[in-house]
C-alpha cells in the first residue's frame, strides 16, 4: 500500500482513539528548525548527495492533547497541531574551479498527528515520547543562489514555482512523512520537544530519475494549558 494511502487511515485511527479522551491541553510552542533534502538518483552516487548541508530556520504552532489512559505514572494520549515552519536546504560545491551556494527556504503549514507516551516522575515532571504521521502544504519561498566558473561571477534570487506541472513547477505543494518526537513537560507547565520528521514524497520537479525529500529536525519550547484537571 502507498504511504499517501496509508497516512489518512492513520490520522482516522488516531481521531476515533481521541473521541474516547479526557484531560485536554494546549501547547504553545516555537524554536529553531534544522532542515536538509535527501537526495537521491538512479544512477548512482554523485558528488551532488554530499553537497546538501542543513539549514537553520523556524517553527511555531500549537498542540492540543488528550488523554486516552492514565494511571498514577503513566499516560498515554493523541496530540494533533498546525505549525508554520521552514524547510529547505542549503547546497555548497566547491570543485574542479566551480563554486556554487544555493539557500532554498521553503514555508510550511504541517498539521501532524501523534500519538504519545509520558511517564510522570515523583515530582510531577514528566517525559514523553511520540510517533505519527504529518502532513504539509507549501505557501511561499525564496533561492539565494552564488556561481562561479571559469572567472564568472553571478549572484541571482528568485521565488520558487509551485504546481503539478513538471515543465513548469520547481516544488511540489503536498509534503507528508512520519515524525518521532520526545520531550520533557515540567511542572510548571514548561515545554521541551525535539523531533524528526521524514518526508516520504518526491518534492521536486526536474528530471524523472532524481529525488529530493524533506529532513527535518526541530527544537521547540513552549508552555503546556491545562484546559480541564
Amino acid at each position: 500500500m502507498k504511504p499517501i494511502r496509508v497516512l489518512p487511515i492513520l490520522f482516522i485511527v488516531l481521531f476515533v482513539f481521541s473521541a474516547r479522551a479526557q484531560y485536554p491541553s494546549v501547547t504553545f510552542m516555537g524554536g529553531v528548525n534544522g532542515a536538509t533534502m535527501s537526495y537521491a538518483q538512479s544512477s548512482g552516487e554523485t558528488a551532488l548527495e554530499d553537497s546538501y548541508k542543513m539549514l537553520f530556520g523556524m517553527n511555531i504552532g500549537a498542540l492540543y492533547d488528550h488523554v486516552l489512559k492514565k494511571s498514577r505514572s503513566e499516560e498515554f494520549s493523541v496530540e494533533a497541531g498546525v505549525l508554520f515552519e521552514s524547510k529547505g536546504f542549503k547546497q555548497e560545491m566547491d570543485e574542479e574551479g566551480l563554486f556554487l551556494e544555493n539557500t532554498t527556504t521553503l514555508y510550511y503549514v504541517d498539521v501532524p498527528l501523534y500519538l504519545k507516551y509520558r511517564y510522570r516522575f515523583r515530582s510531577l515532571n514528566k517525559i514523553y515520547i511520540g510517533a505519527g504521521p504529518y502532513v504539509g502544504y507549501g505557501l511561499f519561498g525564496n533561492s539565494e543562489i552564488a556561481f562561479q566558473y571559469e572567472g564568472a561571477d553571478r549572484q541571482s534570487s528568485s521565488e520558487p514555482v509551485w504546481g503539478n506541472e513538471s515543465n513548469e513547477s520547481d516544488f511540489k505543494r503536498l509534503d507528508y512523512g512520519v515524525t518521532a518526537k520526545a520531550g520533557f513537560l515540567m511542572v510548571n507547565g514548561f515545554n521541551i520537544a525535539l523531533s524528526y520528521d521524514y518526508g516520504l514524497p518526491n518534492v521536486a520537479y526536474l528530471d524523472d530519475y532524481q529525488e529530493y525529500k524533506h529532513r527535518l529536525i526541530r527544537l521547540s519550547l513552549g508552555y503546556t494549558l491545562k484546559l480541564e484537571d
